[in-house]
């Protein structure tokens, strides 16, 4: 039996995943092998509902808006604070 084995992006999304689903986030994960992804749906604060998307990209992450813009971040723990804080700051 062969172990899965899990990049620092792959744990990072896990961690980004459970919290927002603890609360009651609606999220969506498209697992296609190495383009998985994760979209977070979340109330803006102008009452709208936007959806960011994190994609793994080897041990980085990029994120999306629904607009286009992306960034690339790295899997640390200041960037895992941040983007929890949105859960609080929308």
């Amino acid at each position: 039996m062969s172990e899965i084995v899990m990049t620092a992006a792959d744990r990072f999304m896990k961690k980004i995943s459970d919290f927002y689903d603890d609360l009651g986030f609606p999220i969506t994960w498209d697992d296609e092998g190495k383009e998985r992804q994760l979209e977070i749906s979340l109330k803006s604060e102008s009452g709208y509902f936007v959806t960011a998307t994190l994609l793994a990209d080897g041990n980085d992450i990029i994120i999306k808006d629904v607009w286009g813009n992306a960034q690339k971040i790295k899997a640390t723990r200041g960037n895992l604070e941040m983007i929890k804080s949105w859960s609080v700051s929308r």
